[in-house]
This record gives C-alpha cells, sequence and structure tokens, in this order.
C-alpha cells in the first residue's frame, strides 16, 4: 500500500503541474495577445506560440484531472484519503474532503472533458460541443486549481512535508517577461 507521504509528495508534483502550465496557457492566451501579437506572428515565432499554447492547455488539463482521477491505482485524490484515514490521520483527510466538496460538480465536468475531448477524442460529438454542453470557464478552472492546490498543501503541512505548490503567479510572470525580451528585441531589430 502507498503512503499518505508517497501519494501527496506525487499530488504536490501534479499541482505544480496544474498551476504552472495553467498559468503559461492564461498568459499565452489572454495577457500576451493585446500586447504581444505582432511579436508572437512573427514567422520564426509563430509555431512555437501554437504549439506552446495548446500544449500547455492539454498538460494544465491532465495533470489536473489525474488528481482527481478515482482509480486505485492512481495517486490521486481518493487514493489520498484513503491512505490517510488508514494511517490514522482521518480528521486530515476529511478537511480535505470538507474543502474540495462543494466543487465536486466542476470536477465532474473537468473530468468529463478530459474522457470526450482531451485524452479520448470522441467522434460523435465535436469538441466544441464538449465544452459547451459541460460549461466551465477559465477562472473556474483557475479556481479549482487553487483550491486543489491549497488542499494538498494543507495535507503537507500536516505530514511536515515543505516542499508545497507555489501559490504565486511566477509561471505567468515569466511568460509575461519572455515576451517582453522578444518584444524589445524585435523592436531593436526593426529600429
Amino acid at each position: 500500500m502507498t503512503s499518505a507521504r508517497d501519494i501527496t509528495e506525487r499530488l504536490i508534483e501534479e499541482g505544480i503541474n496544474a498551476r504552472a502550465h495553467f498559468q503559461v496557457w492564461w498568459a499565452l492566451r489572454n495577457l500576451a495577445l493585446p500586447t504581444y501579437h505582432e511579436t508572437m506572428s512573427q514567422f520564426k515565432y509563430v509555431d512555437f506560440f501554437h504549439a506552446a499554447n495548446s500544449g500547455h492547455y492539454v498538460l494544465f488539463f491532465l495533470a489536473l484531472t489525474e488528481i482527481f482521477d478515482n482509480d486505485s491505482r492512481v495517486a490521486g485524490i481518493s487514493e489520498l484519503k484513503r491512505a490517510l484515514v488508514s494511517e490514522g490521520l482521518g480528521g486530515v483527510a476529511q478537511a480535505l474532503e470538507d474543502r474540495l466538496r462543494p466543487f465536486t460538480p466542476r470536477v465532474q465536468k473537468l473530468m468529463a472533458i478530459r474522457n470526450r475531448s482531451v485524452v479520448h477524442n470522441e467522434h460523435a460529438i465535436p469538441r466544441h460541443r464538449v465544452y459547451q454542453i459541460n460549461g466551465i470557464t477559465p477562472n473556474e478552472l483557475r479556481e479549482l486549481i487553487d483550491i486543489t492546490c491549497e488542499g494538498i498543501n494543507g495535507v503537507a503541512r500536516a505530514l511536515s512535508i515543505n516542499n508545497v505548490i507555489f501559490d504565486s503567479n511566477r509561471a505567468q510572470d515569466a511568460t509575461m517577461h519572455m515576451l517582453e525580451t522578444l518584444e524589445r528585441g524585435r523592436k531593436a531589430h526593426e529600429a
């Protein structure tokens, strides 16, 4: 049986991945376009930004859904709660459950999108319809990532794990700083 500590350490990795890849996707798709569209559209960069945009989207989606995967072979939240209870930490498991319970409908939507569009390409329903049917917004995804990461960090602290999921916008900020540098280079080259 996998220990609560081992599962928590895996979930910390997935939480970092979910948060970082979401922030990079958000920065590229929403924050950068108004200011850096011309630089991002340059022939020598455009393919990178198209690939990075879709790649970071898939990666944050996969990391977040791995956290909520209920398969007993997966180091997810459900297995973490079982491990905590079996190790005499039922209160910690209950606190995690209480934190995440209000988001159960959102998690169900997330998993439905994963199953029909991200991991599997269901041919009976076009991808855009999968998103319409499940109706989850980027802000709702960000909030789910934040609440989930807070919950995992709470368990980590209870287990005396010091390396936890970052709680800043550092991946988003790094993306914007990189674009600022590319923009300055583009403008300097044109001058």
